[in-house]
């Protein structure tokens, strides 16, 4: 455990550490927000009277940049703003995204309802076709749906920047506006969402991170959300992983290595399939989740592989199946819908393994 006095000297030791990728945990309250503009602080320049942005930062104030307008008088014409006086909203205008905003955040609440974006005025709009040539017009989402409609401004921008800089050389890049940048900073994306959504976020965060072969761009997570940390604690396994505390005045970082876990992710595993299974709500995902807990179990129990907890007939069947659903190239947000007899297979496969190995119900 290493103790520290200030933010600042945490954030200088991210920064000392030159990791790809930094992933944090903390409880709220500790500072996670306070840290991420510390390290804003400490990476940005300025030269010449001009501030020079090497990092790109998504936290509660990229959320408190969009409010409600309600028409609380006419209830009618219901609005999400942007605070154009904002240098993160100017970017994403000169980007011109709004389709690609609108596509995703379809995507991401696997919904019909169709942000109209209008990033001149600062105003979005929500609606929902009918199916008729008609819609309900400005309709006000819900709370949760806000909060991934904002995430996904910040991820179409990500995407964006990471595509650009994936481009080696400069001259061959469309824009030289991310030239400078060198860090996304992301704080606790996920609020307001159930656990489904905080899943299909961060398998989606791992893929993205995935795809950036920069290796002057670093990403630097953390969140209060223990399955939102521990499915990418799983999942980004060459991350420097941090647990993130404060006692009184100081604060303190465990470094941990990639087989311990700050919390029973193996229960966090077995809940959500049972909760998926007997809800079916099954995803494709959740044969990711699957592999996860038989790997898990299958090193705590002393095996050598976790096919070897797969006690069936049709073994190799079995484990061909877990294999493709679990490697798929295809986003797990964009998968299609599974047949039932897939989510039947999945049900088989969990149940004969909660009551071979005799886990707690």
């Amino acid at each position: 455990m290493e103790e520290y006095g200030s933010l600042a000297e945490i954030a200088q030791e991210i920064k000392d550490s030159n990791k790809k990728v930094a992933l944090l945990y903390a409880f709220n309250a500790t500072g996670k927000t306070r840290l991420s503009m510390e390290f804003k602080n400490l990476v940005n320049e300025s030269k010449n009277d001009e501030v020079i942005k090497h990092v790109v930062y998504y936290n509660a104030f990229t959320e408190d940049l969009f409010s409600w307008d309600n028409d609380l008088e006419n209830d009618n014409e219901r609005k999400l703003k942007l605070n154009k006086n904002s240098s993160f909203i100017e970017l994403i205008e000169r980007q011109g995204k709004e389709n690609e905003i609108a596509e995703r955040f379809k995507e991401f609440t696997s919904s019909k309802i169709e942000p109209n974006i209008n990033t001149s005025t600062g105003e979005i709009t929500f609606s929902l076709p009918t199916g008729d040539e008609k819609s309900v017009e400005n309709i006000k989402i819900s709370k949760g749906e806000e909060s991934i409609f904002i995430w996904t401004v910040f991820f179409v921008l990500m995407e964006t920047i990471i595509a650009e800089l994936n481009i080696d050389e400069i001259n061959d890049r469309s824009t030289d506006e991310f030239n400078d940048i060198q860090y996304i900073f992301i704080d606790d994306p996920i609020s307001s969402l159930d656990d489904n959504h905080a899943i299909d976020i961060a398998l989606e965060l791992k893929h993205i991170i995935g795809s950036s072969k920069n290796e002057n761009l670093h990403f630097i997570i953390s969140t209060h959300h223990s399955l939102f940390y521990n499915v990418l604690h799983t999942e980004l396994t060459k991350a420097k992983k941090l647990w993130f505390s404060k006692n009184e005045d100081k604060y303190s970082i465990v470094e941990l290595k990639n087989n311990e876990m700050p919390f029973g992710y193996h229960l966090m595993l077995k809940d959500e399939l049972k909760r998926a299974i007997e809800n079916n709500t099954i995803k494709r995902y959740h044969f990711n989740l699957m592999r996860n807990l038989l790997e898990k179990t299958a090193h705590f129990l002393g095996y050598n592989n976790w096919k070897d907890l797969i006690n069936e007939e049709d073994k190799d069947s079995y484990i061909k199946r877990i294999n493709i659903y679990s490697h798929s190239n295809h986003s797990a947000l964009e998968a299609k819908e599974l047949e039932q007899h897939e989510k039947e297979f999945l049900k088989r496969i969990y149940e004969k393994f909660i009551l071979e190995y005799k886990w707690k119900e």
